[in-house]
């Protein structure tokens, strides 16, 4: 097979995707549905600050738990995303999404907690069949694009999202005193917030509902447990996936630094304002859609396997170098660099993934990615954040505060992953099946 060939999952264009009547239909849905994702989460935020009177631990609690699910909700949705139909398993965690967000609303931190964790839980049964039953909606040539868009509508609508949030917030504050049960909403001010994000899974349930989906579904009566060790085999046995598996870890522990100390670095370490941490934000996700926009020819020009290896060497390297080198509009720059890296990773792998295995298992592989893309986060996330937050300031040739200390040490942990996973970025190992 020729290198052409090799890339021709990254030879078609974003028409060729929404061309397509039904993976535009799981686009729509998505884009609205993320935009209410995102609303929620910042509500779940505020509620747990309310209703803990300012207690930021709680608030760290929230996100934590929506980080622990990943370690065994996503092999079992992969599992069961090749048993069952694709489209029925995204519909009923679509409405059981909804009908848990509604009712966020009028409970306690307990129950808020427990609501956070089985939300998490369920969007992990969710994903593996939506990311298994893109290549059955959109022609191969068209397969990196259509990633490309669900990963856009992702991320790309956190600014809309973080602006509609407050405009619910404000809504509720100024409700007509004559309206019904608005004593009601104004005792919980996050209320709006949630019946919109509630309403966005109903519109992505009836999106999805009319998708017209076929798919090579597991035969047997085999135990789930047994299912997810073939799954792992599987991988083990293609380097190409192996080497996917490093990379996603790698590149999304490099995400997890930055949540983890992006803020403070701007704060202690540069003496920037919360505008510059926006800007900060915005020109990362700008450097997402950089990458979103060159895979293609990346991959066209190189290959997967050194794009990839690129890409999350690239990670690595941005953050040792913010670190070293702590100027304001350097940080500017490496923010567009480290989110455009941050993005060719994803979109590679993800693209990848899904090319290289067959249908029958594909649900258990993309469980799995979604599986890393958490850990890889969440330890990046705590383990750093924790590590930043300890160090004080030490003296190596150079005087380093904590932030800096975290981010040389993410950053020097990736490279060091990317050049131990290199081996595996042989041409013949990214071949599809």
């Amino acid at each position: 097979m020729s290198k052409t060939e090799q890339n021709g999952a990254f030879g078609g264009g974003f028409r060729a995707a929404v061309r397509s009547t039904g993976f535009r239909r799981l686009l729509i849905g998505q884009g609205v549905s993320s935009l209410g994702d995102w609303v929620a989460t910042l509500a779940f935020i505020s509620t747990a600050f309310l209703l803990t009177h300012g207690n930021q631990t709680a608030v760290a609690a929230v996100l934590v738990l929506r980080l622990v699910p990943p370690i065994f909700a996503a092999p079992v949705g992969g599992v069961v995303a090749d048993r069952l139909h694709r489209r029925t398993i995204m519909v009923t965690c679509d409405l059981a999404r909804a009908g848990l967000i509604a009712v966020v609303p009028f409970v306690n931190i307990g129950l808020l907690y427990a609501i956070a964790f089985i939300h998490e839980t369920i969007s992990l049964f969710f994903l593996p069949a939506r990311d298994a039953s893109v290549p059955k909606l959109v022609p191969q040539s068209a397969l990196a694009e259509a990633n490309g868009l669900i990963l856009a509508t992702s991320y790309g609508s956190i600014p809309v999202a973080a602006a509609l949030f407050s405009g619910l917030a404000a809504g509720v504050a100024h409700l007509p005193s004559g309206l019904p049960f608005v004593d009601l909403f104004q005792r919980h001010p996050n209320s709006f917030a949630f019946f919109f994000d509630a309403a966005t899974f109903v519109f992505s349930a009836s999106m999805i509902a009319r998708l017209s989906l076929t798919q090579e579904r597991r035969r047997g009566n085999g135990q789930i447990v047994e299912d997810v060790i073939e799954g792992f085999r599987y991988i083990w046995a293609r380097p190409g996936l192996r080497s996917l598996a490093y990379g996603l870890v790698l590149s999304m522990f490099g995400g997890g630094v930055l949540f983890a100390v992006g803020i403070s670095y701007i704060h202690q370490t540069l003496g920037g304002s919360d505008v510059a941490f926006g800007w900060l934000t915005a020109l990362w996700g700008a450097g997402m859609g950089i990458g979103l926009a060159i895979v293609r020819l990346l991959v066209k020009d190189r290959g997967r396997g050194p794009t990839f290896l690129l890409a999350v060497t690239l990670c690595g390297g941005v953050l040792v170098v913010m670190a070293l080198l702590p100027f304001l509009w350097l940080a500017f720059v490496a923010a567009v660099v480290f989110g455009a890296s941050f993005s060719v990773a994803i979109l590679v792998a993800l693209t990848t993934a899904q090319e290289m295995t067959e249908d029958r298992i594909r649900g258990r592989i993309m469980g799995g990615v979604q599986m890393l893309f958490r850990i890889g986060l969440g330890v990046g996330a705590l383990g750093v954040g924790a590590l930043a937050h300890s160090v004080r300031r030490i003296h190596v040739i150079i005087s380093l505060d904590g932030n800096q200390v975290g981010l040389i040490s993410g950053g020097a942990l990736i490279l060091l992953g990317a050049v131990a996973s290199s081996g595996l970025n042989q041409p013949a190992a990214w071949t599809p099946e």
